[in-house]
């Protein structure tokens, strides 16, 4: 006996889609948690110490909590979504991947955006911090204004018009929105990662020019490229918008996926930032072609401290005895050598 539902294989195949998405999108949850933890356990000692940049880690150790809370709601009501669509409304028409493309839902939707906000700002900012020393870095922060502000103006009136109740009843409009908007959002991600890159490329061969190619790796490595320059959003929404352009139901799982993984890649990069390894101001070490920056005074190492030379006194204490020492010739005194003297005369 089959218990098989009466539909076709591409319902079951979206419906698939859905759940699969919400469960890894739980798994991604625990990834903002880890995160977040540790963010805050590197952050949180530098602001008690009042030392140098206690502003900076103070708004730091804000956003990660304001992460940390939008990513909580957004997988809060994408279980609770996932719940009325294969539970509560089990029996809507199409089936529970029909109520899913046909639900929209307020706080999921806001959190979503937000946490791209956020996400697309933080990458801007680092953009410009690696574009500081240039001559360029007033243009990049013009650009990355005005993108932001394109994202800013299309994320609001998406969630402008799929909050209006005719709107949130029909989900082609939600998700005919959403592609374009996303679709803006990630040629942002990807210009301003493609700057980030072309940067840290360009830095490692300069170092690399003067030092030698073993000093370059550590400001072009593997993993701060990726980090540093959020691909794995970018790689989110690829995945997201190239199955949606196929038309393919997997579409909605990693359009799931995408809403925490705009959360990991910012609190990877502000780890990097508590940790020490992200690129700072003072990360341009090379001024020039025949320059070198050296370290700050505070940051070289301290000289071992001295040790006092050991003293050591020595004497020699020699005892000299009347019969010790004898001349084989016998000593004449004063008044003989003069009597001898006066006979010769």
């Amino acid at each position: 006996m089959s218990y098989r539902p009466d539909e076709s294989n591409a319902q079951i195949y979206a419906e698939g889609a859905w759940l699969q998405g919400a469960i890894v999108t739980g798994v991604l949850y625990g990834v903002v948690i880890v995160l977040s933890a540790m963010c805050w356990r590197s952050l949180w000692p530098r602001i008690r110490s009042h030392g140098t940049g206690y502003k900076m880690n103070r708004f730091l150790l804000s956003y990660v909590t304001f992460l940390f809370v939008i990513g909580t709601i957004y997988v809060a009501f994408n279980a609770q979504i996932t719940q009325m669509g294969f539970i509560d409304n089990r029996l809507y028409p199409g089936g529970p991947s029909a109520y899913e493309e046909a639900t929209s839902s307020a706080p999921l939707n806001t959190a979503f955006v937000v946490s791209d906000w956020c996400a697309d700002l933080l990458m801007i900012w680092r953009c410009t911090v690696v574009y500081r020393d240039t001559r360029i870095h007033y243009l990049i922060v013009g650009l990355g204004s005005l993108l932001f502000l394109g994202t800013l103006i299309t994320g609001t009136l998406w969630l402008v018009i799929v909050s209006t109740p005719v709107q949130s009843a029909s989900g082609w409009m939600s998700f005919t929105l959403l592609f374009p908007y996303l679709c803006f959002s990630l040629a942002i991600n990807i210009f301003i990662s493609l700057l980030t890159v072309l940067r840290l490329l360009y830095h490692r061969h300069r170092i690399s020019k003067v030092l030698g190619l073993g000093h370059g790796a550590i400001y072009a490595s593997f993993a701060a490229i990726i980090i540093e320059s959020a691909a794995i959003y970018s790689i989110c929404s690829l995945l997201y918008l190239i199955p949606y352009t196929l038309n393919s139901p997997i579409s909605y799982a990693f359009m799931q996926l995408l809403g925490e993984a705009q959360v990991v890649a910012p609190l990877l990069i502000i780890y990097r930032i508590a940790v020490g390894k992200a690129w700072t101001n003072r990360s341009s070490t090379l001024r020039d072609e025949n320059s070198i920056q050296l370290r700050r005074p505070l940051d070289l190492p301290k000289p071992p401290p001295q040790v006092a030379p050991l003293n050591v006194e020595i004497s020699f204490h020699q005892e000299t005895h009347e019969e010790s020492i004898r001349s084989p010739y016998p000593m004449k005194s004063t008044a003989d050598e003069a009597d001898t003297f006066g006979r010769a005369i």
